[in-house]
């Protein structure tokens, strides 16, 4: 059936149908609609519904498919779209979403006429333009060849990364080779987004099972190719992708993080370029949904897809037409489009907050932060490490934190959202050199709790906008300590920080930790570590003007709100920041 089609793509298989379904069951409900001509099968459109909005039938391969449609030759494409229409109004559905169908597709040049016959109004716009890298006759080939030798930065590229070691480029395509390569693109792919302060759609278990099943189908099938780019046999970069038809398809790409200075995806593509040149079979090589700058500098030609919304009733469809008035003005007017996405950002947070805290809390949170703007004082209390201070829980371990480790935790903690906040910015100080980040594993070496070390001379308390001057030559201090929301209430923040502590003086280093004065919780982790009170540095801001005050005290600590209160006769060390 899929020889058929005008423009057959391993997306509108069966296999990647099969795959989409197991891998999205929890979340998506399957409507696979079967169009006959008497006993015949003559189309196949493979929809799914949301059990949290039950009226809208869309592709079910819209969220992992480059190109979606109905299956059909191109001269029964009328008569399957006409029975489809008329099946999702007997079911009662209100809208049909088809996503990325390719705008060449006859399945959009028969939708109008047969949706106005079933009454559903109808919406579109251009979704994506995808490059290709089209490669013609054996003129055209020998020309893109002598285009790419002739590309500077990719040259360039390439050679930086022959300094690091030979340079090979393996395919993969057997169903016994697949599994671990996939576990490295995975996880290469969820620590590159997390550097780049975004969260992959694979630490969530449908994406990550969907990708099993593909693999384990498509691999059986002959169509799955992964191309694996290495250094000394060193995998550094990957691209999951496929051989189908006449097409070699750039689908989902990735490398390792350490060697982005040597763009290592970049290289890949080039080198695949030129294999695809070479090889008489190919038609093209289609570089997918997405706009990178590094695709257009490979691309020659390019395919467009169409976003079509159906709608039943009028109503409906004029909101499906603001919607994408909305979308269309964005595109066109980049500062309106960024206040747009601005709005509905702090209209999500908003609401994410009066569910968790309530109106009357954020209400009195307003107002506090109202008050803060003309007048606030805020207290940090320094904490330093006993020398006697020893860590013997050997049931857990503190590690240097890595990449994987991020990797792990983002999988585990995938509906935490503050974690995963979290997590982005270790990613992004694992980029640069500075703090060292460790990790405290369980005895299944789970991630529990993650911390930061850096030098306590010239740290900077971001709390009070204040850098600490200088203890000792060789003093550190802990800071940035995270226990994901599902770990918390088990003591993992003293546990870490005893052992970091220990860690430190085993070094001959001077352990220090801070905590806001209003942290209760912190507070009393710290004490239950075994460190020890020794200042506290009070800012006070007057109408714009700040003054940073030093108070050192003998008297005991308490964990309410404001534990400490300066001995009296004890001098305040101040310091003028405004």
């Amino acid at each position: 059936m899929v020889l058929a089609m005008e423009n057959p793509e391993v997306f509108f298989t069966y296999q990647w149908a099969l795959a989409a379904s197991r891998g999205f069951q929890p979340q998506l409900s399957t409507r696979l609609f079967l169009v006959y001509d008497v006993d015949q099968l003559v189309g196949i459109a493979a929809l799914a519904v949301d059990p949290r909005a039950p009226r809208a039938a869309f592709f079910l391969t819209s969220s992992t498919a480059d190109y979606c449609d109905v299956v059909s030759t191109p001269e029964n494409r009328k008569a399957v779209v006409f029975a489809l229409l008329e099946e999702i109004r007997n079911l009662g559905l209100s809208d049909l979403v088809l996503a990325n169908v390719p705008a060449n597709s006859a399945t959009l040049q028969e939708l109008p006429g047969v949706a106005g016959s079933h009454r559903f109004y109808v919406t579109s716009r251009t979704a994506y333009n995808c490059g290709v890298v089209q490669l013609g006759g054996e003129e055209e080939r020998g020309a893109l060849l002598r285009s790419l030798a002739n590309k500077g930065r990719e040259k360039r590229a390439l050679k930086k990364l022959t300094t690091l070691g030979s340079v090979k480029v393996i395919h993969l395509t057997e169903p016994e080779q697949i599994g671990a390569s996939l576990e490295s693109i995975v996880s290469a792919q969820i620590s590159r987004f997390l550097a780049s302060n975004r969260v992959s759609p694979l630490v969530g278990p449908e994406r990550r099972t969907f990708l099993r099943y593909l693999s384990d189908l498509l691999s059986h099938s002959g169509w799955l190719k992964i191309s694996q780019l290495e250094i000394d046999g060193r995998p550094v970069a990957w691209n999951y992708g496929f051989r189908f038809g006449g097409s070699w398809f750039w689908y989902l790409p990735t490398f390792q993080m350490e060697y982005e200075h040597v763009s290592p995806g970049s290289c890949l593509l080039r080198l695949l370029v030129e294999e695809g040149a070479r090889d008489t079979s190919l038609q093209w090589l289609d570089l997918g949904l997405g706009d990178e700058p590094y695709k257009e500098r490979f691309a020659n030609k390019s395919r467009q897809t169409r976003y079509v919304h159906l709608s039943r009733g009028y109503s409906r469809h004029v909101v499906s037409v603001g919607r994408e008035l909305l979308r269309s003005t964005a595109a066109r007017f980049p500062q309106v489009g960024n206040k747009l996405r601005d709005a509905r950002t702090f209209g999500r947070s908003a609401a994410g907050r009066i569910r968790e805290a309530g109106v009357a809390e954020i209400a009195r949170q307003s107002i506090r932060k109202v008050m803060r703007s003309f007048a606030s004082e805020d207290e940090v209390l320094l904490f330093e490490g006993l020398q006697a201070l020893v860590f013997s829980e050997p049931s857990v371990q503190l590690v240097p934190l890595t990449r994987e480790h991020l990797v792990e935790a983002s999988i585990i903690n995938a509906d935490d959202a503050h974690t995963l906040r979290y997590l982005m910015r270790c990613a992004r100080r694992l980029s640069k050199p500075g703090p060292s980040g460790f990790l405290l594993q369980d005895d299944a070496a789970r991630p529990i709790h993650i911390l930061w070390i850096a030098n306590y001379d010239g740290f900077r308390l971001s709390e009070i906008d204040h850098n600490l001057e200088a203890s000792s030559p060789n003093a550190a201090i802990i800071f940035d300590c995270w226990t994901p929301v599902a770990d918390r209430g088990q003591g993992h923040y003293s546990t870490a920080i005893r052992s970091a502590a220990a860690q430190l003086r085993q070094q001959g280093r001077a352990a220090w930790i801070f905590s806001g004065a209003s942290n209760v919780s912190s507070l009393r982790g710290i004490l239950k570590a075994g460190f020890v009170y020794r200042f506290s540095l009070v800012r006070r801001s007057r109408l714009g003007r700040a003054i940073i005050t030093r108070q050192e005290t003998t008297a005991a600590i308490s964990t309410s709100p404001k534990p400490i209160f300066p001995a009296e006769g004890v001098p305040e060390k101040q310091h003028d920041v405004a």
